[in-house]
């Protein structure tokens, strides 16, 4: 049996979520997969609760917060964007099996909803540093975030190098183009 830190409990978690939904994450899936006992789920969360918790916050600081840092190393907001943008054609299923979680537990719905509001307002403060016009930058922010939710909502998903033309498309709206 390996020692299994907090942070793989939580890959672990969103693993399992990506893979089979909600309704698979449970004490025992995750035990029997990382090949530890109960006991080892409980010296690192009080309960399920406190897991669920934990891991919409690692979701967010992941897959969120991560990618707004990187961005934010880039020079100018075109050059952000394309970094948002870059990161946004990686396949994952993870997105729509969260969005699913939210529509059967208001905890995951909360914190879904203040994503979506953070995701948002940093895709406008990148199109208001390039347009300069408040309302144009929050229109042209749900443009580029509905493609992304709406693209993985497709059946099939339109996803990695089939996703940028789209991407490419909006951005000319703004009058800039990215690779």
């Amino acid at each position: 049996m390996a020692l299994t830190t907090r942070r793989k409990w939580l890959e672990e978690g969103l693993d399992i979520l990506e893979e089979v939904g909600a309704e698979g994450l449970t004490i025992e899936a995750l035990t029997s997969r990382l090949d530890v006992t109960k006991g080892s789920f409980y010296h690192h969360f009080k309960n399920y609760q406190d897991f669920k918790e934990s891991l919409l916050v690692f979701w967010e600081e992941e897959w969120t917060l991560q990618i707004i840092q990187l961005a934010e190393r880039e020079a100018s907001p075109p050059e952000k964007l394309a970094r948002v943008m870059q990161a946004a054609l990686k396949p994952s299923r993870l997105e729509v099996a969260l969005r699913a979680w939210a529509l059967q537990d208001e905890l995951v719905r909360d914190h879904q909803q203040r994503i979506d509001q953070r995701r948002l307002a940093y895709l406008e403060e990148l199109a208001y540093a390039n347009t300069g016009d408040r309302l144009y930058a929050q229109q042209i922010a749900k443009v580029f975030y509905s493609i992304y939710v709406g693209s993985q909502h497709i059946i099939p998903p339109i996803q990695g190098e089939d996703l940028r033309p789209l991407y490419q498309l909006a951005q000319r709206w703004l009058g800039k183009e990215t690779n």
